[in-house]
């Protein structure tokens, strides 16, 4: 008997691995190189993970913005790469769950279901929402999932293992827009970064960058207090300041990204606004922080703290795993997994004779 395959599927990366295991085993930027072609060439068209490190491709793209795909055949090439070349897997060995963000289109998730059986030949699939996956992560069946990752940010009500869709709010912006906002904060301090250089950006964000409890002090601080050295790929020593804090104030005031959307505090409270008194009750003492743009280090805090100023009456109770960067992922193995889980995967036979329609028997 082989494992499940577990895949998440994000606007930043690919989390591949095996059912059962504590931690995806591969993860790729979702980032792929599409050189340009010239007629009759026999140049290769798609690079992707280490081909895409050591070439020197001149155009980059993502297949995934804000959450959704718009390149099939870029998202078909890079599950290609990862299940023949890093996984070193036959697909068609293997039953595949793969994750699709809360308020995904039925279109989508029927190519999604095309694309494992009759791209891959896998036996047998299951789909299932981000948020659901990241809630399993945390041991719940109800909660508030607040998610924010690369390209999208989501607050999603699940009530008794039901996603409440006509309440999930969601907003286009997320980590992705933060390492652009920091961006602009260093080159306006009179550093010079560039688009190509966004990955040296993201990772100045993670290893330096944190969430103001109190941002008023943090800008009265001593600027010598306020700054940290960051060491450029070249060796070189950049200083960086007031920066370091000023570039997390986006995801709860998004007008500094030039966004009207609302912040994540504020989506929040609304979709809690809406929910039934019963539900309600349920989701402010389970609000689940999840993705990469929540492990800034202080934003837990930040989040629980404005959420008690703002409504000081209601007894809010935040969680925030350490390892919420892979919720989703997490939560998938675990599910994947469960011997009661074995009856919902949606299996070829079903597939050949039902079509991709099948799927919203068994998944949602």
């Amino acid at each position: 008997e082989t494992k499940a395959v577990v895949v998440d599927i994000g606007t930043g990366y690919f989390k591949c691995g095996f059912a059962g295991d504590s931690r995806p085993s591969y993860i790729f930027s979702s980032t792929v190189g599409k050189p340009i072609q010239e007629t009759g060439s026999n140049q290769k068209e798609t690079f992707i993970g280490k081909e895409l490190q050591n070439s020197s491709v001149p155009l980059t793209l993502s297949p995934i913005r804000h959450g959704i795909v718009v390149d099939w055949n870029c998202v078909r090439d890079t599950l290609e790469y990862i299940f023949q070349t890093e996984m070193k897997i036959q697909p068609e060995d293997h039953a595949v769950l793969v994750s699709v963000p809360p308020l995904c289109s039925i279109t989508d998730k029927e190519r999604y279901a095309e694309m494992m059986f009759e791209g891959f030949h896998m036996p047998a699939v299951h789909i299932a929402y981000q948020s659901h996956l990241s809630m399993y992560s945390y041991g719940k069946t109800s909660a508030l999932v607040v998610e924010s990752g690369h390209g999208a940010s989501y607050v999603v009500p699940i009530y008794e293992g039901y996603v409440i869709r006509s309440i999930t709010g969601r907003v286009d912006y997320a980590g992705l827009d933060i390492t652009r906002f920091l961006m602009k904060l260093l080159n306006d301090s009179g550093n010079v970064f560039t688009e190509q250089q966004l990955n040296i950006v993201q990772d100045l964000k993670e290893k330096c960058c944190y969430t103001s409890l109190d941002l008023t002090r943090d800008l009265s601080l001593p600027v010598e207090n306020q700054q940290m050295d960051y060491e450029l790929p070249d060796g070189h020593l950049i200083t960086v300041g007031k920066e370091r804090f000023l570039c997390a104030e986006a995801l709860f005031k998004p007008a500094l990204l030039g966004s009207q959307q609302p912040g994540l505090l504020q989506l929040t409270l609304t979709c809690l606004q809406k929910c039934d008194a019963d539900i309600n009750k349920k989701m402010v003492g389970n609000i689940l922080l999840c993705g990469g743009s929540t492990m800034m280090e202080g934003f837990a805090d930040r989040f629980q703290m404005e959420l008690a100023k703002m409504c000081p009456s209601d007894n809010f109770i935040t969680a925030a795993s350490p390892q919420r960067q892979s919720s989703v992922w997490i939560g998938g193995s675990i599910l994947a997994s469960l011997r009661s889980f074995q009856e919902l995967w949606v299996y070829r036979s079903e597939y050949e004779e039902h079509g991709p329609s099948c799927i919203f028997r068994k998944c949602f």
